[in-house]
């Protein structure tokens, strides 16, 4: 494993303090490796810290997941991915659960009582948590818009898209069903009619549990926005393109 100091000065809110600082720092800070499912937080709890993730993935569900009116409003698998700095900083308490989506799941734990110093020693890092706010906000009110607003296909195209990876052709969904549907907002069968209209149109073409070929991007792309799809049977317009997420 590598040294903290090593970890902590790759981190963007770690990454321009003195190297004394960021030692003791390292001190104050533990790694957190998580089984999928185990809560990293919960709903309610005291802000006592804010996390990195490190390796794996993670989603915030509010509610108990078994539960059907539950929502798994957040999700990423991002290295360095900052998780409740929002929370740390306006002293409110956790908004949801957080929860490993992966076995094996890492994830650095940095106590709240770090956060003046760090601010002390260096004056642009407010502006920068600011941002990050302001645009972690921002694609929140994205998110709840398009799940008050659009059709069920509509928001599976824009999901597919998100998850898209350079240089692939096949879209694995790495989610659950269950994690999938109450991502979009919507019920299981619901998303798997989607899926399978996509399909039936020449957009996608599933290869295996999860696993699809991605046929149409421009189709698909062209559904996200809301223009006209495409008739059954369509040819395909090559194999452009991936995303990624597992059915399981």
């Amino acid at each position: 494993m590598r040294p903290m100091v090593e970890e902590l000065a790759e981190i963007e809110w770690f990454r321009r303090l003195a190297p004394g600082h960021l030692a003791a720092l390292a001190r104050s800070c533990r790694v957190e490796t998580l089984a999928r499912d185990a809560a990293l937080y919960r709903s309610g709890g005291a802000p006592d810290a804010f996390f990195v993730l490190l390796a794996g993935r993670v989603g915030a569900w509010r509610g108990e997941p078994s539960d059907p009116e539950s929502m798994l409003y957040f999700v990423t698998d991002v290295r360095h991915e900052s998780l409740c700095l929002e929370n740390v900083v306006a002293d409110i308490p956790y908004f949801a659960t957080m929860r490993a989506l992966l076995d094996g799941t890492r994830v650095l734990r940095v106590p709240r009582s770090a956060l003046p110093g760090m601010l002390d020693a260096d004056r642009d890092l407010g502006i920068a948590i600011a941002r990050h706010i302001a645009e972690r906000l921002q694609a929140f009110t994205e998110q709840m818009t398009d799940l008050g607003s659009l059709p069920v296909t509509r928001r599976v195209a824009k999901f597919l898209l998100a998850c898209q990876r350079p240089d692939a052709d096949l879209i694995v969904v790495t989610l659950r069903q269950a994690e999938v549907a109450s991502r979009l907002g919507a019920a299981r069968q619901s998303v798997n009619q989607a899926l399978a209209t996509l399909a039936a149109r020449g957009i996608i073409q599933p290869v295996g549990r999860g696993v699809y070929h991605l046929l149409d991007r421009p189709a698909l792309v062209a559904l996200a926005r809301g223009g006209a799809a495409p008739g059954p049977g369509r040819p395909a317009r090559g194999v452009v393109g991936s995303a990624r997420a597992r059915d399981a």
